[in-house]
């Protein structure tokens, strides 16, 4: 199992959440992190690799409760696992 610290509004800090692990990468068999894209209004979570590889998880709005944010990082590291 891996984690990913995600920010917990609520609180008013990181917590750390399981998840499975990242497959590596179908291109270049790399190493892939999961990086939380911020803009205005949104973000989401999305599965990439140094190689260029990504799969974006869904957008959600800014700030949305922990648990949605739980579920829009699982939803991108099974994306990124199954490759679509």
């Amino acid at each position: 199992m891996e984690t990913t610290g995600i920010w917990d509004s609520r609180n008013n800090r990181h917590a750390m959440v399981g998840h499975d692990p990242l497959e590596p990468c179908p291109f270049c068999a790399g190493t892939p992190r999961i990086d939380d894209d911020v803009n205005d209004t949104t973000e989401r979570y999305t599965v990439r690799c140094d190689c260029g590889g990504n799969m974006p998880g869904r957008y959600v709005p800014i700030d949305p409760s922990f648990q949605t944010r739980v579920t829009c990082l699982y939803s991108a590291v099974e994306k990124w696992n199954r490759r679509g």
